[in-house]
């Protein structure tokens, strides 16, 4: 029996998957009869009852057939043993399924990364023990109809800490009605581009942009092209019915968009009654002047929906971010998310409720900050002092990522190659790129030292060297 069932199972399920096994590879064959109840107990050395359990599963599946006062039989069914040469049947792909599974992030890192990717924090600098206090806390408290499928939206008690905590820390009042909780950026592309883009729409980004954007709006069948310079320009028979824009800080670039480029985008959003998507993905992380606000707050005619995540500033396995709609769109969004499933645990939420009232989260932030600050430092110094003269090399205004500029002429995805060679893994600029021909890295720092900044340096020059 316990050659066809896993050793960890009881034993009325050991001998009933052993038995349906027995069917289904014609070891047992139709009409053949199984012993009585009481004769198996017997042979098998288990309970009687044990027995009776297994034999009423398999009846309820229809494995087998019993009848009072005769032995249970095996039921008539479909020859299940594969036949010599037969292939698996070949599921087809619908034309949309080709587009969102083909590999949209090709060139870009995935699995395993080292010190040097970009957009990543280091996790060692999460309180790990305080966390645990606020999700041990939260596990162990009932929330009534709240454990069940209510607050799908995102539970009151986190859209109210986060609604507090964008307006002291980002300048931003909203309602706690206008807040979703969603497990990451991605899901909040696209529920939102799903509620506003068609196949075939368009899509504005900055050039060049963050890759996971691109390739869901790819994957979701848009258009995507360039935020031109002179939005003026920018008329056509089919406008962009979607923005997507990284105002505080420029994903790769690192720069801060100008307040008279904000209100461009917004009137020309207001004009053409376009969507903006605000991600400010590393808001919390200013190295540069003070702190903006977000797009979000100079909004008048309800065009920008705000979105924010724990994936910077504590870790991304946390799975948690928070989506911010104008009020025009509350009912829409809410309906939408609750039915493409886009809700996060709720141990989580009400653990991240607590980690933001208790202050653990400002605590945590302002101390990451300035760390990541003396590591940018610590690698835009290493890079300067060792390749300032055959690259550009400048300090970000914000985020965890230095991106360097190379000369046009130079292949910057052959380098990259070289570095990943050598297991360092950054990306190549012009994989980021929808039209533009930049050419340079982008790298995080997040993890940086002066020991692997200055190898880095080293590398990149080596490669340069190797490549001229």
């Amino acid at each position: 029996m316990q050659k066809f069932a896993p050793s960890h199972v009881g034993k009325a399920t050991a001998l009933r998957l052993a038995i349906r096994r027995g069917v289904t590879e014609a070891i047992l064959q139709a009409q053949d009869e199984l012993p009585s109840t009481r004769r198996a107990a017997a042979a098998l050395q288990m309970a009687r009852n044990s027995v009776i359990e297994a034999y009423e599963g398999l009846q309820a599946e229809g494995v087998i057939e019993t009848r009072r006062g005769a032995r249970p039989r095996v039921c008539d069914l479909p020859d299940l043993q594969p036949k010599r040469g037969q292939r698996q049947t070949a599921i087809a792909l619908s034309k949309r399924g080709k587009i969102l599974s083909d590999d949209h992030r090709k060139g870009y890192i995935t699995g395993n990364v080292d010190a040097f990717a970009p957009g990543l924090p280091d996790p060692s600098l999460f309180s790990l023990d305080n966390w645990a206090v606020c999700l041990r806390r939260a596990a162990r408290h009932s929330r009534g109809p709240r454990d069940l499928y209510d607050e799908f939206q995102g539970l009151s008690i986190l859209r109210k800490a986060l609604a507090l905590h964008l307006k002291r820390a980002r300048g931003v009042s909203v309602s706690p009605e206008q807040v979703f909780i969603l497990p990451c950026t991605q899901s909040a592309l696209a529920l939102m581009s799903e509620l506003v883009t068609d196949p075939g729409d368009r899509v504005m980004m900055e050039d060049p942009c963050y890759a996971g954007g691109k390739a869901l709006f790819h994957a979701q069948g848009l258009e995507t092209t360039p935020l031109c310079d002179d939005l003026t320009t920018a008329a056509s028979p089919n406008l962009a019915k979607l923005i997507y824009v990284t105002p505080s800080t420029q994903y790769p670039m690192g720069t801060r968009m100008k307040l008279a480029r904000r209100l461009d985008i917004l009137a020309f959003a207001e004009a053409n009654n376009a969507l903006i998507f605000e991600d400010d993905y590393d808001g919390d992380f200013v190295w540069r002047g003070a702190d903006v606000p977000p797009l979000f707050s100079l909004d008048k005619a309800s065009t920008v929906a705000l979105l924010g995540t724990a994936s910077k500033s504590l870790i991304p396995a946390m799975r948690l971010g928070w989506l911010i709609v104008p009020p025009n769109l509350v009912d829409p969004v809410r309906r939408a998310h609750r039915t493409l499933g886009f809700g996060v645990n709720a141990h989580v939420q009400a653990a991240m409720a607590e980690f933001i009232t208790s202050g653990h989260f400002a605590r945590h932030v302002r101390t990451a900050a300035r760390v990541y600050q003396e590591r940018m430092i610590c690698l835009t110094d290493a890079l300067h002092d060792s390749l300032g003269d055959e690259m550009y090399v400048s300090r970000p205004d914000g985020g965890l990522q230095v991106t360097v500029k190379f000369d046009d002429h130079v292949d910057d995805l052959a380098v990259k190659d070289e570095l990943w060679a050598r297991g360092i893994h950054v990306l190549a600029l012009s994989t980021l790129c929808i039209q533009s021909h930049a050419r340079g890295l982008v790298m995080g720092f997040s993890r940086a030292n002066p020991k692997t900044s200055q190898h880095l340096a080293r590398a990149i020059r080596d490669a340069l060297g190797k490549l001229s």
